[in-house]
């Protein structure tokens, strides 16, 4: 086992906690900070995390007896932690239970100070009694700040609940700059008007900074800082009533423009899951849905990704404290998923040779991949190369993990330098794709994967065995089926050497043709819903529009959906313009992406 001595000092829990916070870590890195050393055999972070997967969400309730139980930890160590948890939750009641007053701007700056070291955007509301007596602190809004999102509901309805009086609204500027921005101003001119309708005082919008702080309501007032607020004054009016401007179907959609991240360079010799082109591929959107998971559902220990695709989405989320179950039934999609987020034990040394081994073998022989697929989606010798590695992949593996790393390493190979548009429906007239085949190595994070689960399952049929705290659903949205678009990896992966036909040279694909892009595609996603077993579900699902090909057209429409995900719970929907990767030529306009929020109520 390895020694925390061995890592990198700068990737050590403490070190880690002193340059960056508490926030840098997770909660096993947190819990090997307070067990000091580990034991005979397991290092402090092998402990850690062994103890946060044993009792989970039941960690808050352990006792000496329960710690005492696993190997290792002696009654002192066990006293240590269960008296530190106990010594948390008495401050948390005792906090509970007291009253908190807001007097004046400092006392608002004081409650949220932590903003100031967030580096995404948070609007935080206080809400406050008649005698200014805080009820409750929520966050509204994680790196969604916009004008089109912020509507009057998201605040006033937990005030309607609580009976409060009025309201405080806190904002962060990560830039370090508290100046308000032209959108700080017209949020705060549109919703203390809206406070205003609803008989609520919206008291204040103060802007946090690590340079400083703003308050709107000294500015309007033209008050010093120690003016005490009075809970039960007149807001004054400022503008008008915050709209909607793009109210879509039944249910508004909150409409987000955003810039998130471009996507990172692997380091050379490596390459990384989303190193890949594919239809429909969310790396680019894995900000947006990350900010509404963030916002909408809180704590995460179990995530699934459902309609896995390339698996970045579930890759975005993996973590050792968070289980991930992903699933996709093309076998060119699992192989690397399960090579990323599977394989639990570090087999670098071993790839690293044998990927080596791969790109020096020679390739003069015809062979069946280069009699099918040669001279067309490939140079006649790229497609010798590809069947000879294909050949000596299963001849080498040791086990079912290698064979999935080595695969999936060939897979991303020979996207590479295939001689199409990112698919294989059809191959390009002029074979211009000339360069040699090179493997790279993946760039796996092993120590993540130990709990995670891999399937290659129909959706539909796998929904019933499974629980997750998100389900997150990527459907196919039209009737273009992925195994037309991916036969030939297809064919290359799984390796029975079919008989193929046509110009495309197409296997038979009759088995994994997808319910999702056939007429019965509703009645599908219908059972999916009713059979989930999850606290919040998101689907994707683009609005498409009418094309000149029907084959383009949305198999689901919006009304559809909602009733569907209506009778699972409450239901919201976010909106980002979004050109996605598409089969080539595109008529129609940059479509909407859209995330179908469904917080579930309805349990099984």
């Amino acid at each position: 086992m390895g020694k925390i001595k061995d890592i990198p000092k700068i990737d050590r829990p403490r070190e880690r906690f002193l340059k960056k916070g508490p926030e840098a870590l997770s909660k096993s890195d947190l819990l090997a900070i307070m067990l000091g050393s580990g034991i005979k055999g397991k290092n402090v972070q092998q402990l850690s995390q062994q103890i946060i997967k044993k009792f989970g969400k039941n960690f808050l309730n352990i006792t000496v007896d329960d710690l005492k139980s696993i190997a290792g930890i002696g009654e002192a160590k066990a006293l240590q932690i269960a008296s530190s948890i106990s010594l948390v939750k008495r401050f948390y009641t005792d906090d509970k239970t007291s009253e908190i007053r807001i007097n004046n701007s400092q006392d608002v700056i004081s409650l949220t100070y932590d903003l100031r070291d967030k580096k995404k955007e948070h609007l935080v509301c206080l809400y406050l009694n008649a005698r200014n007596v805080l009820l409750k602190k929520e966050i509204i809004s994680v790196g969604l700040l916009d004008k089109t999102l912020l509507h009057p509901r998201e605040i006033f309805y937990p005030a309607t609940e609580l009976n409060a009086a009025s309201v405080i609204l806190v904002h962060n500027h990560p830039s370090g700059d508290s100046t308000p921005s032209e959108k700080d101003v017209e949020i705060v001119e549109k919703i203390a008007k809206a406070g205003e309708i609803m008989g609520m005082s919206v008291i204040d919008f103060i802007i946090i900074s690590k340079k400083g702080n703003y308050s709107f309501y000294e500015k309007l007032k033209n008050q010093n800082r120690g003016f005490d607020y009075v809970a039960d004054g007149v807001q004054g009016v400022l503008f008008a009533l915050l709209e909607i401007e793009k109210p879509v179907y039944k249910i508004s959609a909150q409409k987000i423009d955003r810039h998130y991240f471009q996507q990172q360079d692997s380091k050379s010799g490596y390459f990384q899951l989303q190193n890949r082109r594919y239809l429909g591929n969310k790396y680019k959107l894995l900000g947006f849905i990350e900010d509404i998971i963030s916002e909408k559902c809180g704590s995460v220990n179990s995530f699934c990704d459902i309609f896995a695709g390339t698996g970045v989405v579930g890759k975005r989320f993996n973590s050792p404290d968070i289980k991930i179950i992903s699933n996709d039934f093309l076998y060119s999609n699992y192989a690397c998923i399960q090579a990323f987020m599977g394989v639990s034990k570090d087999l670098q040394k071993n790839i690293f040779k044998k990927i080596e081994y791969l790109n020096n073998l020679s390739s003069d022989k015809e062979n069946y991949f280069s009699e099918h697929f040669g001279g067309t989606y490939f140079t006649e010798k790229n497609a010798k190369k590809i069947g000879a590695i294909r050949e000596e992949i299963d001849r080498i593996t040791e086990d079912e993990d290698e064979k999935s790393i080595l695969t999936c390493s060939l897979v991303y190979a020979v996207d590479k330098i295939a001689n199409t548009v990112g698919h294989y429906d059809a191959f390009r007239k002029k074979l211009d794709m000339l360069q040699p085949i090179k493997l790279l190595i993946p760039k796996i994070d092993y120590s993540h994967n130990a709990n995670n689960e891999i399937y290659k399952e129909d959706a539909n049929v796998l929904i019933r065995r499974i629980y997750c705290d998100v389900l997150y659903i990527d459907p196919p949205y039209n009737s273009r089926q992925y195994s037309d678009s991916y036969h030939l990896l297809e064919n290359l992966v799984e390796w029975k050497k079919p008989e193929v036909v046509g110009i495309g040279k197409k296997m038979d694909r009759s088995h994994i043709k997808s319910d999702y892009c056939l007429k019965n595609a509703t009645r599908a996603f219908a059972d999916l819903i009713k059979n989930a077993d999850c606290k919040h579900i998101l689907l994707s699902y683009n609005n498409t529009g009418d094309s000149k090909d029907g084959r383009s057209n949305a198999r689901m429409n919006d009304d559809e959906i909602l009733h569907t995900l209506n009778e699972k719970g409450d239901v919201e929907i976010f909106e980002k313009d979004y050109k996605a990767f598409t089969t080539g030529k595109s008529n129609g306009e940059d479509n909407a992406e859209r995330i179908f929020y469904c917080k579930v109520t309805k349990q099984l």
